[in-house]
């Protein structure tokens, strides 16, 4: 698995490969060693130090440095939005944050469910799903709040929250939406999206970001200048 972050020294980050016993949590601040990997060149791309070698103590890798206040949350992530997941794309990056206007949000078939993997690391067992795993695949339909694409974007969402529920509640299946408060007018939405390795153009939601409704502040030094600096 894959987690996706910011940092104020390298911008929005994909870190990899990861454990699902890992210590850390959304709104955490961490600290990890991480290293490039040459077959992948997306610039926000980094691999856990040792990874390979020390897979099974992974997790005494990661230190929990804190945690991001929530007051805090709305300011964050509306000021890392863009306007439309084009404008990520155009940019030539592979993470991004867009403030959706949802048309509609469901389940399709998963193409991939029922057919054979190798196993590529130690310490997987049969009892590890990944999302492939599942039968179904959940993804919504929207327009950013600035939207340029000529048609709305339909994506897969990736979080792994949907998927334990949908593994757990099969019968259950359309609670997951209520789950990520889509409807609350206590909340707003945003998605943090990503592209994938082998098809850099096309994106999928990474996580759903609720945060509490209201103004957002802009900081006096945007994040993405104190990145570029």
């Amino acid at each position: 698995m894959c987690l996706g972050g910011y940092s104020l020294t390298l911008g929005f980050v994909r870190i990899y490969p990861t454990r699902t016993d890992m210590p850390w949590r959304r709104w955490d601040i961490v600290r990890v060693e991480v290293e490039k990997d040459d077959r992948d060149t997306r610039e926000e791309s980094w691999k856990i130090a040792g990874s390979r070698t020390e897979w099974e103590g992974l997790s005494s890798k990661i230190e929990r440095v804190g945690r991001f206040p929530q007051g805090k949350w709305r300011d964050l992530v509306g000021n890392l939005a863009d306007g439309c997941v084009q404008d990520i794309n155009e940019a030539c990056r592979s993470l991004g944050i867009v403030k959706p206007n949802i048309i509609n949000r469901y389940f399709t078939d998963n193409p991939l469910y029922g057919r054979m993997f190798q196993q590529v690391l130690p310490g997987l067992g049969e009892s590890t799903k990944v999302k492939r795993d599942f039968p179904v695949e959940p993804r919504v339909t929207y327009r950013c709040s600035d939207c340029r694409a000529q048609n709305p974007h339909d994506q897969q969402v990736l979080e792994w929250g949907f998927y334990r529920w949908i593994s757990k509640n099969p019968d259950n299946l359309d609670q997951v939406w209520k789950n990520a408060l889509l409807d609350s007018p206590d909340h707003d939405i945003y998605l943090f999206v990503g592209n994938q390795f082998r098809y850099r153009t096309s994106f999928m939601v990474i996580s759903i970001l609720r945060v509490p409704a209201g103004p957002m502040q802009s900081p006096l030094v945007s994040y993405r200048k104190w990145m570029k600096e």
